[in-house]
């Protein structure tokens, strides 16, 4: 088929791969990319297509599960684990209503958060829930 047919079927799963977020095709761009050498060394169909169907079943078995779990990893899940973190007040944004808002820093960045109780800047409540991406606080 000629390591340019690859070349362009590497950038296709490519672009396909980042215009979605779920791995599906980066094991078919990976597979399409070495089949570009194969390709330079052997000017067989068969064997092209076969080196592809297989380096991409393989891709597929033993590369997406670790993709997953490395992935998985940097994402930061809020649930009951985070109930009861201190954080600390760093702006009080609107009193006025019976659901207060402030600004807390959690992890190094800013969250708005939500509480019935009145705090000043620089209280450490405690989290008690979340309501969408806002986090819940109470003394």
């Amino acid at each position: 088929m000629g390591y340019l047919f690859w070349l362009i079927l590497t950038i296709i799963f490519t672009v396909i791969e980042f215009m979605g977020s779920a791995l599906v095709s980066v094991w078919f761009a990976f597979a399409a990319a070495i089949t570009i050498f194969v390709s330079l060394a052997f000017d067989n169909l068969k064997v092209e297509l076969t080196f592809f169907t297989i380096i991409s079943v393989l891709a597929i078995v033993f590369l997406r599960p670790l993709a997953k779990k490395i992935l998985s990893k940097n994402k930061d899940n809020f649930d009951a684990e985070v109930i009861g973190t201190s954080i600390v007040i760093k702006k009080i944004v609107d009193i006025s209503k019976e659901e207060k808002i402030y600004d807390v820093s959690y992890k190094g960045s800013i969250w708005t958060a939500l509480s019935n109780e009145i705090f000043k800047v620089g209280d450490i409540p405690i989290i008690s829930g979340f309501k969408g991406n806002k986090i819940i606080i109470k003394k």
